[in-house]
């Protein structure tokens, strides 16, 4: 009886997984959604002049999805890009990300910002279920102190075609 209730548990713990799986890799055509993107900077910065630094690198880290689940939730994000910063003020950045899911789909996306740190972008492609996407998108972007570490407030659509 122990062997039956032990293969028991374990086909419907397969199936859960595989069910589950499934239904977390289906992404609705179009939808909204706000995110935190927590990340770590590295990269160089060059002296322009007395006051003026340029920096280039990336931003890395992972983003949530406010809700829990749904999209873009759990993934990583690799964001490379410059800063051109003058007397400690960020007056204009650019750059693009890649986005990864836990099934190593990927998003793509462009992204810039005028002075300080709040932004748009918008999604330009993408792999496997987020072939085709499209949407436009709000960051806002806050340092944790004097450290190369912050995280980033997303929000925006998406439409799949």
């Amino acid at each position: 009886m122990t062997t039956q209730t032990a293969l028991g548990t374990l086909t419907a713990l397969i199936c859960v997984l595989v069910f589950g799986a499934h239904a977390e890799a289906q992404l609705p055509k179009q939808g909204t959604y706000t995110s935190h993107f927590g990340w770590y900077a590295t990269g160089k910065t060059f002296e322009l002049e007395k006051g003026h630094i340029l920096f280039q690198g990336e931003f890395n880290g992972t983003n949530f999805n406010d809700a829990g689940h749904g999209f873009l939730h759990k993934t990583s994000v690799v964001c490379p890009g410059v800063n051109d910063v003058i007397n400690g003020a960020s007056r204009a950045s650019q750059g693009y990300c890649v986005v990864t899911d836990q099934d190593g789909d990927k998003a793509f996306l462009v992204w810039k910002a005028g002075k300080g740190f709040d932004g748009d972008f918008q999604w330009t492609g993408g792999t496997g279920k987020y072939t085709g996407i499209t949407g436009n998108n709000a960051f806002t972007a806050l340092l944790i102190g004097p450290t190369p570490s912050g995280y980033s407030l997303w929000k925006g659509e998406w439409k799949l075609p």
